[in-house]
């Protein structure tokens, strides 16, 4: 078995552990919204690393844009949730004293789409492919700004952004992580790298929210 499928394969079982013993914690009893969000997210690389498996088995060609990769930006609309809404406004009021986090935040993620217009053709076959990949990319370019700027912007009162400042840490490596496997070719160097990541972000994401969130509320 090479290397690609046995990292698939470890990549879609902690993937489902995550999301069961989530589901089964957080799902059956009274649990913050943000915690639920991520339990979601979990199913969703479940579900998408089932489905590359099952479309390997198949012969198809991950390298290209798939059904499997609708399922991966689908995960980072659950974080976007997290993190949107009644988090960020706990931290940012709209006001220009937040301004400088706000712009700190955005440089990476405008970095990360200047390099992936200037590199999108290595890994698209067409301008159209190419055209998905950068598209696709915006989603979890959103879901790093905000990982960014809840990492770095002063703390509120019952330290509600301090505590998850580790999940938001483990939220930045899973964007880079996407980004890597996106404009890379499946079983390249960087690939392996991501998914190992990945993988590592499988099981540590939940419990570090989690962790972070019973300092400050009831879980």
């Amino acid at each position: 078995m090479s290397i690609e499928r046995i990292l698939e394969i470890i990549y879609t079982v902690t993937a489902a552990a995550a999301f069961g013993i989530g589901a089964n914690r957080y799902f059956r009893k009274p649990a913050p919204l943000f915690i639920r969000m991520v339990v979601c997210m979990m199913g969703c690389r479940f579900l998408q690393g089932l489905l590359e498996m099952l479309l390997v088995r198949e012969g198809a060609d991950l390298n290209s844009f798939s059904l499997a990769g609708i399922g991966e930006l689908a995960q980072f609309l659950f974080l976007i949730c997290a993190n949107y809404g009644a988090m960020d406004s706990l931290c940012d009021d709209g006001t220009k004293a937040f301004m400088k986090y706000r712009i700190i935040a955005g440089v990476v993620p405008l970095g990360i789409m200047v390099y992936a217009f200037f590199t999108v053709g290595k890994v698209a076959d067409s301008m159209a492919e190419s055209i998905l990949f950068l598209v696709g990319m915006l989603i979890p370019l959103i879901a790093l700004y905000y990982h960014i700027k809840h990492l770095i912007i002063k703390d509120v009162e019952d330290g509600v952004i301090g505590n998850i400042r580790l999940y938001n840490l483990i939220g930045i490596v899973n964007c880079v992580c996407f980004f890597a496997s996106w404009l890379s070719y499946i079983g390249s160097l960087p690939w392996i790298i991501a998914m190992i990541f990945f993988i590592l972000v499988n099981v540590t994401m939940l419990p570090a929210l989690v962790h972070g969130a019973k300092k400050w509320t009831t879980v």
